[in-house]
């Protein structure tokens, strides 16, 4: 659920990915065949998965869950197997009723990692359908990834990125949004190197977006562990280590 990757648009009878922008790893989407003139078996998927960044020097950790659907919904919720865990609500997300996360605020990171195991998501198509699935986090984990280069040349719009290798890692992937987790400018594709050159001629921008001037994105960096590493799957992952900046186009 790497449109942090570009999202995958997930055709669940043939599982055909189409790239979009948007976690920019992928995601994974359902497409939405939400009609009133064909029934469509409601079907979906949920991700649980850690997301790791250093802040003020320290390791900190914060869950972020996604419920894809192949029919619009009116809600979606997780919950941890343990009865004890907090109910946890999603919410739509860009304006896409088959979309719906929870991503964590710069309070709601902490110290101690998340917890592994099963977690069950609740979701409710627009039609009253309940769906129950899971998705299970595992106790892999991976380093946080810290940008070693950050330059920015304001004259040509290019930007010049390098970052440590992080062990154990599936893949690398770039974005620029507006803000963190705001709306995707930029993403690239999956990278196994550790270096990248922007420029506003390089494949991967929203060529319906006007880039203002005197406005400040926000890049992101990120490492992803796949709870498959040979499957590489979308909407599996287990976690994902980031490092944001801030340039002023």
């Amino acid at each position: 659920m790497l449109r942090s990757l570009n999202l995958l648009q997930i055709n669940f009878k043939q599982m055909k990915s189409k790239l979009i922008l948007a976690l920019a790893i992928s995601l994974g989407i359902f497409s939405s065949c939400d009609t009133d003139s064909t029934k469509v078996e409601f079907e979906g998927a949920g991700d649980i998965y850690v997301r790791c960044q250093k802040i003020d020097d320290v390791v900190n950790y914060a869950p972020v869950f996604y419920a894809y659907s192949n029919n619009y919904m009116t809600s979606a919720t997780a919950k941890h197997s343990d009865t004890d865990s907090p109910l946890i609500s999603l919410e739509q997300k860009d304006n896409n009723a088959s979309n719906f996360s929870s991503l964590p605020t710069t309070k709601e990171y902490s110290t101690d990692d998340v917890k592994n195991g099963l977690y069950n998501f609740t979701l409710t198509s627009t039609k009253n359908e309940v769906l129950i699935v899971a998705d299970k986090l595992l106790d892999l984990r991976i380093s946080p990834i810290e940008i070693n280069k950050f330059e920015y040349i304001i004259a040509n719009h290019t930007l010049n990125l390098e970052w440590g290798t992080v062990e154990n890692r599936d893949i690398y992937h770039v974005k620029i949004a507006e803000s963190i987790d705001g709306k995707i400018i930029y993403s690239s594709n999956r990278l196994n190197n550790n270096s990248l050159t922007i420029t506003p001629t390089s494949t991967g921008w929203d060529k319906n977006y006007i880039m203002e001037t005197g406005t400040t994105y926000t890049i992101s960096v990120s490492a992803y562990k796949f709870e498959n590493s040979a499957t590489q799957n979308g909407y599996h992952i287990n976690q994902e280590s980031v490092e944001y900046q801030e340039f002023e186009w």
